[in-house]
């Protein structure tokens, strides 16, 4: 079969550069089929999966979008039927436009009645393709004894789609096909976005479990590499981990030694030491050394499969919040179809006016379409989210919104949310030499490592205008230390910096050490036989950290620190910025279930985070806040992202958000305040259906201008709107 217009050939991976032998599973002419189309492969195709042939990305699109079932497919199913329903809404709108000016008076009656036909014909499958999904959701509600929104906009818009095609085919009446039409898209809109959010929630999932590689090397019995997939891994397994890659699964170190960066699961900002029987986890990374691991758990039952189904159950267990209209609906779709029976009853039964009862139904079903009362959340909700993201604060979801105002308690991240995530050199102190000598030693030597430690003497050198020599015949000891001849000043010397153990190994006597920070990580130097002096490192605290828990407790919410780091690290940190509950050494688990207790003792809950660790928690929170410079993963989890990882937008946001609920309730009292007035006017037959849907515009536009309040609401309570980063 010939290769498709822009579609490659496959890569398979026979052996690699060192000679280990793949067994990835490769796809032979005739031998491998399409799993959608059933056409024979031949040598392309691709395996997004372990078994799973396409012979195109066609295929593969389509099947998803026609028999998938995730929340990603549920959204390009609603944005199909947007793009579809949206077109021909807007010829309904372009056609309505015509008969609402003078025109028709011009036109032959023809003419017009042509272009009523135009309208039904445009306006029927527009209604069916949008609305057919809102009258389900509301016979399934209604089968479970409930009433909601859906059953209002279903009622609204088939109630006026059916007057319309009514008058079409009597020859007389309005017609509110565009009312109809209108209302669809604009719900049809509100519910592509709740799409988005649930297929946000599922790429969480899947990123989870991507994090890891998609091969191993694993050891065959006659003790040769070969290059497996990590699904067909199996307990008990040996897999071979090279500097800079990842490991595959959890498991324990068989030989060899590395320093291995675990930062994303534990929060630790510095490598863990690893040397045999050590345990690791699969997605951790393995900066140096070469391991030999065997693995003790694969696939769900691996850290990271426990982190996806930390997730998952979190946003199982998150109840959605019962929208206010929601409730409203409970009582006022019954209120309507009462209504218009009533006023059918009352006029046909009592005064023998069966035309008179027929139009005052009508007027009260169409007064009655919930357009202000379907505006009122959504449309503040949109206007809070944009002004909020000109200031930097992403709100990806009108539950994000609603749930922000009522929150109590905030749980805060340590390491790369209140602080930056990279060391600072917070001392010197020298042995005999001066400070500034042991430092452009030490930088020197460091100046050749890409160690994190290394990296901020350098910086701190810089900072203080020292000079830095060059380093020769260097060498990096993992998780111990780094040795070098430095030339410096015209000086050779040979120079040591780790830990004492290290130098100790290398014969240099041990001294007695300053009293440094314990919070700190001690960084012994040494030359000629003798320690020179002791640095010490620390995480760098984020500048606006230091004011957000008093801005949080000025608008009554407990802060909480929590930190996969050691008790010595975090609560110095912690009484820093302010904070004085401070919960350490947290796993990923720990910090979801410490969320969930708060929850369960009452009120809303907040989580602030931007590692991988804290995926789980800002899942299991009513609101996960999350930094844009975090993990992809740490944003996809969060309900609100901060482009600009400026934490002072915190307690701003929430000002922000209780501001948008007072204008939610006030939009949602004059909803229901104007329709069940204009009910009691429609039902009394004085007013006709035309005059209903001034009406109702008129109500939507005041829920519109009361929306737009939100762009000045506040100003005073913060002092400039913060600018979105360039680019």
């Amino acid at each position: 079969m010939p290769a498709l217009p822009g579609v490659g050939p496959p890569l398979p991976l026979l052996r690699d550069e060192v000679g280990a032998v793949s067994t990835l599973p490769k796809a032979e002419h005739g031998q491998r089929t399409c799993v959608y189309c059933g056409l024979p492969m031949g040598a392309g195709g691709f395996e997004p999966q372990p078994g799973r042939y396409y012979c195109c990305y066609g295929c593969y699109l389509v099947e998803g979008i026609v028999t998938g079932t995730d929340e990603a497919v549920v959204a390009t199913r609603v944005l199909l039927r947007l793009g579809a329903g949206g077109f021909l809404a807007m010829t309904v709108m372009m056609v309505s436009l015509v008969l609402y000016t003078d025109a028709p008076a011009a036109m032959s009656a023809a003419t017009t009645r042509a272009l009523h036909w135009i309208l039904l014909l445009f306006s029927a499958p527009a209604v069916a393709i949008m609305g057919v999904p809102f009258l389900r959701s509301a016979g399934h509600e209604l089968r479970r004894g409930r009433l909601n929104t859906d059953a209002l906009i279903a009622m609204g818009a088939f109630s006026a789609f059916g007057v319309s095609a009514y008058h079409t085919f009597r020859g007389a009446g309005h017609l509110y096909y565009d009312t109809a039409a209108m209302l669809l898209v604009l719900v049809t809109a509100g519910k592509l976005l709740e799409a988005s959010a649930k297929s946000n929630t599922a790429r969480l999932v899947r990123g989870l479990l991507a994090l890891g590689p998609r091969t191993a090397r694993r050891l065959a019995g006659d003790g040769e590499e070969e290059e497996v997939f990590v699904e067909q891994l199996r307990v008990g397994d040996r897999v071979v981990v090279r500097p800079g890659e990842q490991v595959p699964a959890d498991g324990v170190i068989r030989s060899g030694s590395s320093a291995v960066q675990e930062a994303t699961f534990t929060g630790e900002a510095l490598p863990r030491d690893c040397g045999p029987d050590d345990r690791v986890f699969g997605g951790s990374i393995n900066t140096d050394g070469r391991l030999v691991v065997e693995t003790t758990a694969v696939g769900e039952e691996a850290l990271l499969g426990q982190m996806a189904r930390l997730v998952r159950e979190a946003q199982a267990q998150r109840a959605p919040v019962e929208r206010l209209a929601d409730r409203l609906a409970a009582l006022f779709v019954p209120l309507v179809w009462a209504t218009a029976l009533g006023a059918v009853v009352y006029w046909a039964g009592l005064h023998g006016d069966l035309a008179r009862g027929a139009l005052a139904a009508l007027a009260v079903l169409v007064v009655a379409c919930p357009c202000a009362l379907g505006l009122a959340t959504p449309l503040a909700v949109s206007v809070a989210v944009g002004r909020a993201a000109r200031a930097g604060v992403l709100i990806r979801s009108g539950e994000a919104l609603e749930m922000l105002p009522r929150l109590r308690h905030l749980f805060i991240d340590k390491t790369g949310t209140l602080t930056r995530n990279r060391m600072r050199l917070v001392a010197v102190a020298g042995a005999g030499e001066p400070d500034e000598v042991v430092l452009a030693w030490a930088a020197t030597l460091e100046s050749a490592s890409e160690h994190p430690v290394g990296r901020a003497l350098v910086a701190a050198a810089k900072e203080r205008g020292l000079a830095l020599g060059t380093v020769r015949e260097f060498r990096a000891v993992p998780g111990r230390g780094v040795e070098g001849l430095v030339v410096l000043g015209g000086q050779e010397r040979a120079v040591l910096a780790g830990s004492a153990a290290f130098l100790a190994e290398r014969g240099v006597e041990p001294a007695p050490g300053p009293a440094l920070p314990e919070w700190s990580t001690a960084v012994v130097v040494a030359w000629e036989g003798r320690v020179r002096g002791w640095l010490a490192l620390a995480d760098e605290v984020r500048p606006e950290g230091r004011g957000l828990a008093a801005a949080l407790a000025a608008l009554g919410l407990r802060v909480t620190l929590l930190s996969g780091d050691r008790e010595a690290a975090a609560r110095p940190l912690a009484a820093e910025v302010g904070i004085a509950t401070v919960h350490a050494g947290c796993t990923p688990a720990d910090k979801a279930a410490l969320i969930q207790a708060a929850r369960r003792e009452g009120g809303a809950v907040g989580m602030v985070g931007d590692g991988i660790n804290d995926a789980p928690a800002l899942a299991a929170a009513d609101v996960g806040i999350a930094l844009a410079g975090g993990t992809n993963l740490a944003r996809e989890a969060g309900d609100v992202v901060l482009l600009g990882d400026e934490l002072h937008r915190i307690p701003w946001s929430i000002e922000l958000a209780r501001a948008a609920y007072r204008i939610i309730r006030q939009n949602l009292l004059w909803a229901f305040g104007y329709n069940t007035i204009a009910l009691a006017v429609a039902f009394s037959g004085r007013l006709h259906p035309l005059l209903a849907a001034v009406l109702m515009l008129l109500s939507s536009l005041f829920v519109l201008g009361n929306s737009l309040r939100l762009l000045r609401e506040g100003d005073s309570q913060r002092p400039a709107e913060p600018a979105l980063p360039a680019g």
